[in-house]
């Protein structure tokens, strides 16, 4: 069975450390984010730097 991994992120400001009020959630099939993880480039959707907050498992429907 495959798991569907929910991450929970928010944007963050890479010079300044600030991050934004609002989260989003970014959803994969694998499980290649680590939490608290500064990342660029997530695709579209997801502009700039995004900071990993959580992630929660669970089986894909």
């Amino acid at each position: 069975m495959e798991k569907e991994y929910i991450y929970t992120v928010v944007r963050e400001d890479f010079h300044t450390g600030e991050c934004a009020k609002r989260t989003k959630k970014y959803y994969s099939f694998t499980p290649r984010l680590a939490v608290g993880g500064l990342y660029t480039h997530l695709g579209p959707g997801y502009p700039g730097c995004q900071r990993v907050l959580s992630v929660e498992e669970r089986p894909a429907i």
